[in-house]
C-alpha cells in the first residue's frame, strides 16, 4: 500500500501577517509540487546547524504535498544527536520536523524551488543534496558511506543521504582514516590540512570536514569523479 500523503496545516488561530500572497514550491531534482505555503522561504530565517529555511507553523500555513520519510538520527558537530522527522517526494528527503507535531518545519536547503514568474529567475546550477551540508561559512560536511575490501579506492553513488565510497582496505584496520582521507583529497583537490574526519552513525558511515571549499564546489568535484 503506498504512503498517505503529508498535509500539514497551521493552527486556525494563527495570527494574521502580512505575507497575503502564496507562494508555490517544487522539488528541484524532480519539479514534482510539494510545498504551498503564505511563507517566502527566501525570507525566512535559515537554522544555524544546516542552513534549512524555518517555517515557524503558529504563525505561517504550511501545506506539504509528501510522503512520510520516518525518522533519522543526526549527529551534529557539537555532538549533540538530533532526531528528525522526514518529509519526502520519492526517496528524497525535503523538510523536516524535529518533533512528530512540532511547531516549526525546517526546508532543507537546495531541496525546493519556486516557479512564479514574480520571483527572480532561479540559477542553473544542480542543486546541492542533504549530505553535502554547510556547518558555517567556512566549513562543509560530506556524509560518508564507506564500503571495503575494493580493488581500488573509488566514488560508487551520491544519494540524498550519503555520498558512498569504498576502500581498498578493511574498514577497521587503523589505517582507514588515512585511506579515505588520502582519497577524498584527491577527489576534492584540496590539501590533507583542510580535511578531518569523525565517525558517523556507525562504523561504515563518516562525517568528512572540508575547510574553506563551499558545499556547491564539493558536489561539482565529485560529481566529475562520479561520471569519469
Amino acid at each position: 500500500m503506498p504512503r498517505r500523503a503529508t498535509l500539514t496545516y497551521s493552527s486556525e488561530d494563527a495570527p494574521a501577517v502580512g505575507e497575503s500572497r502564496v507562494y508555490v514550491y517544487y522539488c528541484k531534482y524532480s519539479g514534482q509540487h510539494t510545498l504551498t505555503t503564505n511563507c517566502n522561504l527566501s525570507k525566512a530565517p535559515r537554522r544555524r546547524t544546516d542552513g534549512a529555511r524555518v517555517i515557524d507553523t503558529k504563525i505561517f500555513t504550511a501545506k506539504l504535498y509528501t510522503t512520510e520519510g520516518g525518522s533519522k538520527l543526526i549527529k551534529r558537530q557539537s555532538g549533540n544527536v538530533e532526531k528528525q522527522y522526514r518529509y519526502n517526494i520519492g526517496k528524497l528527503p525535503v523538510a523536516y520536523r524535529t518533533e512528530p507535531d512540532g511547531q516549526y518545519l525546517y526546508v532543507l536547503e537546495g531541496a525546493v524551488t519556486s516557479y512564479s514568474s514574480q520571483d527572480p529567475a532561479q540559477g542553473s546550477s544542480p542543486p546541492v543534496p542533504p549530505c553535502i551540508l554547510p556547518l558555517n561559512k567556512d566549513t562543509t560536511q560530506v556524509s560518508l558511506e564507506i564500503d571495503d575490501r575494493a580493488d581500488k579506492p573509488s566514488i560508487i553513488k551520491i544519494s540524498a543521504d550519503h555520498v558512498r565510497i569504498e576502500i581498498a582496505g578493511a574498514i577497521t584496520a587503523p589505517e582507514t582514516n588515512e585511506e579515505i582521507l588520502e582519497f577524498m583529497r584527491a577527489l576534492l583537490a584540496v590539501r590533507l590540512s583542510q580535511m578531518s574526519l569523525i565517525r558517523g552513525e556507525s562504523t561504515r558511515h563518516k562525517l568528512l570536514m572540508v575547510q574553506k571549499v563551499k558545499p556547491a564546489d564539493v558536489y561539482q568535484q565529485l560529481q566529475k569523479a562520479l561520471k569519469q
